[in-house]
Order: C-alpha cells, then sequence, then structure tokens
C-alpha cells in the first residue's frame, strides 16, 4: 500500500518524464535480479592487463593532490547565483563565495543535466537562468572566482542545459522545447547565430540534456517524454540542422556523457520511474546524427537513474539513482561494451540529481536534492568511491554542477 507521503505526490507522478527525478515518484515494485558476472572476472576485465588509463591515474599521487574548483547555480527564483567551492588536495570542498547570475531561477527543480557548462581550457563558465529565460557567461579567474560577462535571451522559454565547443555555446529550452546556438565573442559575449533555433521532435519532447559530440560537428539531445535521443549536424558557422530522432533503446534517456578516446555515448534511461527498473546504454555514432546500439539496457537495479557522468578516459560512468539514495558505477570497455560493477554502489545523501568528476580525475561530487548537500568521493580501483566528507547547506531548488 502506498504510504501517505506517496500518495501526496501521486498527482505529479504523471510528469515524471518532464520533471526532476525524485525518489518519491516511483511506481511499481521489482525484484533485484541475481547478479551472474564474478567480481574476480570484471575486476580482470577492467584491469586491462594494467592498460586502464582511469585506473592508472589514481597512481599519480601529483595529479591527485591538484587542486581545482566546484560550481553549482542556487536556481533561486529571486535572483539566481553561482556557488564556488574549492577543492582541496585531499578531494574535500570548502565554500568560498557567491556570485549573482544576472537572471532569476526558478525555484524548483530543473530535471536536467547540464545547467553550468565549462569551456575546454576552463577560462569561461556557462549557466542558464531558467526563471527568466536567459543564459549567462562568466569569466573565470585563476582563484577561482567569477566575473559576470554577459547575459541574453535564451532564443525559447525555460533554458535547462548548456553545451559548450570551442567559440559556440548550445542551449535547450524546455518548456519552448527547442535549441539554440550562440557565438562567444570577445570578453564573453554571446550573440545568437542566425538559423541556430531548431524544435525537439515534440512540444512535450522534456529534454534531460544538450551536448556537443566531442568533434564538435553534432549536438545530442536526450528527450525523457518521447524517449528519443535528438541529434542535429553542426555547420561551418555553427547553424544547427534540422534534428535527427533515434529511438532510444531504454525508456525515458535522460543524462549522458561520452567515452572521450572513441566516441561513445553512454545514456542513463529512468525508466519512466519504475521501482529499480533503470538502466545505461552505450551507442556508437557517425557524423550524420546516427546512433547504434552497442548494449542496451543495462539495470543497475535501482531506481530513477537520471544523472550520469564519465572519467577523463571515458573508461568508467557514474550514475545517479535519485530514487535509490545511490550512485551505480560501470565499466565503459575500449569498444563501447558497458558492464555494471555490481559490487561498486555507493550510498548518497536524500535524491542525489547532478555529478561531477573533478579535474584531476581523482574525485567524484554529487548534489543531494533533498538533504541539500554535495557528497563528496574519493575514486578508487574498480570504479568504486569511497565518501570523504559533505558540504551541506545548499539552496533547495540548486542545480547543475561543474568541476576543473
Amino acid at each position: 500500500m502506498l504510504s501517505k507521503n506517496l500518495l501526496k505526490v501521486t498527482a505529479i507522478a504523471v510528469a515524471f518524464t518532464i520533471a526532476s527525478c525524485n525518489k518519491d515518484q516511483l511506481k511499481t515494485t521489482a525484484p533485484i535480479a541475481q547478479q551472474t558476472q564474478s567480481e574476480t572476472s570484471i575486476k580482470d576485465m577492467i584491469a586491462e592487463h594494467g592498460a586502464n588509463p582511469d585506473e592508472m591515474m589514481l597512481a599519480d599521487a601529483k595529479t591527485m593532490l591538484q587542486e581545482g574548483y566546484v560550481y553549482t547555480e542556487s536556481n533561486e527564483a529571486a535572483q539566481n547565483s553561482i556557488h564556488i567551492y574549492k577543492q582541496h588536495s585531499d578531494g574535500t570542498l570548502s565554500f568560498v563565495t557567491s556570485v549573482a547570475s544576472g537572471g532569476a531561477g526558478s525555484g524548483t527543480g530543473l530535471g536536467s543535466q547540464g545547467a553550468l557548462a565549462l569551456d575546454k581550457q576552463h577560462q569561461w563558465l556557462y549557466a542558464v537562468n531558467a526563471g527568466d529565460n536567459s543564459v549567462s557567461s562568466f569569466w573565470v579567474h585563476s582563484d577561482g572566482s567569477l566575473t559576470l560577462a554577459h547575459t541574453i535571451n535564451s532564443g525559447g522559454t525555460t533554458p535547462v542545459s548548456l553545451t559548450v565547443h570551442g567559440h559556440w555555446l548550445y542551449v535547450v529550452n524546455s518548456a519552448s522545447a527547442n535549441i539554440c546556438g550562440f557565438t562567444i565573442g570577445s570578453g564573453g559575449t554571446l550573440t545568437k547565430i542566425d538559423g541556430s533555433l531548431q524544435p525537439l521532435s515534440s512540444s512535450g519532447a522534456g529534454p534531460g540534456e544538450i551536448k556537443f559530440h566531442p568533434s564538435g560537428t553534432l549536438l545530442f539531445v536526450t528527450e525523457k517524454a518521447t524517449s528519443k535521443i535528438a541529434a542535429f549536424t553542426i555547420d561551418a558557422q555553427g547553424v544547427a540542422g534540422p534534428g535527427t530522432f533515434n529511438n532510444s533503446v531504454g525508456q525515458t534517456p535522460y543524462g549522458f556523457d561520452f567515452s572521450q578516446s572513441n566516441h561513445y555515448l553512454v545514456v542513463s534511461n529512468a525508466a519512466g520511474g519504475i521501482m529499480n527498473g533503470g538502466s545505461c546504454s552505450s551507442y556508437a555514432t557517425d557524423n550524420n546524427g546516427n546512433i547504434n546500439v552497442i548494449k542496451g539496457e543495462v539495470k543497475d537495479f535501482q531506481s530513477a537513474p537520471c544523472w550520469l557522468v564519465t572519467t577523463h578516459y571515458g573508461r568508467f560512468a557514474f550514475t545517479t539513482n535519485a530514487g535509490s539514495n545511490s550512485i551505480s558505477s560501470y565499466y565503459v570497455s575500449p569498444y563501447g561494451g558497458l558492464y555494471l560493477v555490481f559490487f561498486a554502489k555507493t550510498t548518497t545523501g536524500a535524491s542525489p540529481i547532478d555529478i561531477v568528476v573533478s579535474g584531476n580525475n581523482g574525485y567524484v561530487y554529487n548534489l543531494n536534492s533533498q538533504s541539500h548537500s554535495i557528497t563528496e568521493y574519493k575514486r578508487g580501483l574498480f570504479g568504486t568511491l569511497k565518501p570523504i566528507g559533505e558540504m551541506p547547506g545548499l539552496p533547495a531548488a540548486a542545480a547543475g554542477l561543474a568541476a576543473y
């Protein structure tokens, strides 16, 4: 029988695919399947005879001691702001300050990944302002501090995710179900790219994330409500062509990332909120925006896996399970095969959402939407994560994580 707490949210459960993943929006109970792979066999596979680059980095003491910065946005309706955290040599965080974003937040969860994005050189940070339909750019100083550079209309309604490649920035707008591109000029100024506005597959697509292919010639968008993965080609002037809409192999595709070495696409499938029904999938991509399944629904036996990030060399993917208060670890083989590391499940705070890997590849941070905190983890061998601390006191609607 549903608990009183679940009954309160049943009325909004139908909006799961266009809202933030939430552990109170789960639908049914599914049994946990028996694991068939042995711990020894998967460790042998992950080790790659000692050649796994994401494993090898963990032995580099100098790299592991590198410090950095982590950013999130308050997403508060009155005034959105960017919160800055210092990442120390042991991976723990300390709050530095917050900076007004130049726009307003939505005051509620964005239901997306990629509300913040850093450029490759970590010189510029970009943020969505979902409450007033704008995006902002910030100059990133050497000490991690930020200076607001420019704010511009997002080209639609309710921007929820953005991505950057070179001097191009693209944003996906949820309520208007479209993408829009911008040229990044000197001083961080943003100028709309003529002809770049393109619709998603339907007005109710419910975008989860937008992200450039590593080549910069393609954009991908997950559509939660239609269970499609949209692809848009990008020409030499940065103009997006009409979308190609591929059926996702899993229901409710949400967050995704790329295995950088071979450009495999790794996607989390929230499964419409079915309890313990979550999975991830891997795909090969081509230059025309077509995707081909490599490994279909690889179950993690958790609920609402929504946000997903890969390590720097793409050998591991971590997905937050908003309905199970956990992180699942997957191994991504050099050929794009996807394997659940079943002994590496990690407990989080309440309702984990956004997740990011540190700039030195040694630490992982996740944002908890109900405990209003960032949990800190040290990466271990074979995709394991060791909790090392927690940063409390985040705004209730905080969204997005970026790190360098």
